[in-house]
C-alpha cells in the first residue's frame, strides 16, 4: 500500500535518475545502457503497458507506449524518432518536484506535480507533469502512466 512518503521516494527518484543519465552522458559512460536500466528499474515496460507523453514531442510520435520510444526520447540517435534530441542528456544538474498532489489507491499511486529543471547552463524549464506509480510484483515501484506538458501560456 502506498504512502505519502513512498509518493514522496518514488519522485525524488525519478528526479534523482534524470540528473543521472545527464552526467554518465558527460562522463562519456555508456548512456543508452544507463538508461536502458533505469526505464527498466522505473517504467513497467518489461512486465506491462506503460502510458508516455513526453513533454516536446508531437505528431504520430506524441505518445511513447514502447520502452525503444521512451529510450530515444530520453537520449535520442533512433532513426525511428527523428525529432528526439535526448531530452536527459542536457546535463541537468537539479531537479526538483513542488506542489504535488497525489491520490492512493491500493497498489496505485496517482501524483500530479511541477518539475523543474536546471541545466549545467543555469537554464531552468518548468513543467507540469501527471504519474502514476504502481507497486509491481516483484515490491518495486514502477511508473504505468507519466504524462509531461509545458504550462499554459495565454
Amino acid at each position: 500500500m502506498f504512502t505519502k512518503e513512498s509518493v514522496h521516494s518514488a519522485l525524488q527518484i525519478w528526479c534523482d535518475n534524470v540528473v543521472k543519465v545527464g552526467k554518465v552522458h558527460a562522463e562519456g559512460g555508456d548512456v543508452q545502457a544507463f538508461s536502458l536500466q533505469v526505464l527498466s528499474d522505473s517504467y513497467d515496460y518489461d512486465n506491462g503497458k506503460v502510458l508516455f507523453k513526453p513533454t516536446l514531442t508531437f505528431g504520430q510520435q506524441t505518445f511513447r507506449p514502447t520502452k525503444e520510444g521512451a529510450l530515444s526520447y530520453f537520449v535520442g540517435g533512433n532513426n525511428e524518432f527523428p525529432n528526439d534530441n535526448g531530452f536527459k542528456l542536457k546535463p541537468w544538474v537539479k531537479v526538483w518536484y513542488s506542489k504535488e498532489d497525489f491520490i492512493l489507491h491500493n497498489d496505485l499511486a496517482i501524483v500530479q506535480c511541477n518539475v523543474h529543471f536546471i541545466g549545467d547552463d543555469d537554464s531552468h524549464i518548468f513543467v507540469n507533469k501527471s504519474f502514476v506509480f504502481k507497486e509491481c510484483e516483484d515490491g518495486k515501484v514502477r511508473i504505468i502512466l507519466h504524462q509531461s506538458s509545458l504550462p499554459y501560456q495565454p
